[in-house]
């Protein structure tokens, strides 16, 4: 597996080209810039299978559906989040809609915790975290957790968007920390982590039971 990164849009955006032996490859988040995109995968020769959403926030989903046609990959969502993408009307408001209005895409997978995607000799299993967003979806291949806006380095995700939870959240990241073993983690924005670190160091890890709110 070789994992390679784009910062993309505004709002700097990790998009991770995720590689296979075979030269397949996944893509997580493409945030925006589809051109550049397909310029950094035409390059080095690799063919697009999949194409990976942990969240419909415009910042995550800006050139999924120009890679889609021009691909061919399968897009995957959580079912969750998809309604989302059917109804965009109820996060963004007529105000915002123009975010997202020419972006909007069908997707060709629906997933649930726990589903897998398999691409050559790669597996991405689903991990459903809500709290950013009720479905938010990371995925887990192999010793590599790709957390979406779910985990940061020493933070957490914003909850306050809709279909946000911060209690949620607090309980996603505890379920994160409880993964058996050392992960190197790579977030929707900013560096990337490791497991160990954050459960070290994130103090939204065990705030929960800290609380005494479980």
């Amino acid at each position: 597996m070789k994992i390679e990164s784009l910062v993309l849009c505004e709002l700097e955006t990790n998009c991770y080209i995720v590689s296979s032996e075979k030269n397949s490859c996944a893509i997580i988040d493409p945030a925006s810039d589809a051109p550049e995109i397909i310029r950094f995968i035409d390059e080095r020769g690799y063919t697009p299978r999949y194409i990976l959403v942990t969240h419909p926030h415009h910042d995550h989903i800006g050139a999924v559906k120009e890679l889609q046609a021009h691909y061919g990959a399968q897009v995957v969502i959580s079912r969750i989040d998809n309604a989302i993408i059917l109804d965009p009307m109820p996060m963004y408001g007529t105000k915002y809609l123009w975010k997202v209005k020419d972006k909007l895409f069908t997707a060709d997978r629906l997933v649930e915790d726990g589903d897998e995607i398999v691409m050559d000799e790669l597996t991405f299993r689903v991990l459903i975290t809500p709290g950013h967003t009720a479905g938010g979806a990371c995925y887990l291949c192999g010793d590599k957790l790709f957390s979406g806006d779910t985990l940061f380095e020493g933070t957490v995700g914003r909850c306050d968007l809709y279909s946000g939870d911060f209690n949620a959240m607090l309980r996603s990241v505890d379920r994160l920390a409880a993964l058996p073993g050392d992960y190197d983690v790579y977030p929707g924005h900013g560096p990337a982590t490791t497991m160990e670190r954050e459960r070290a160091h994130n103090e939204y890890i065990g705030m929960l039971e800290n609380e005494g709110l479980y």
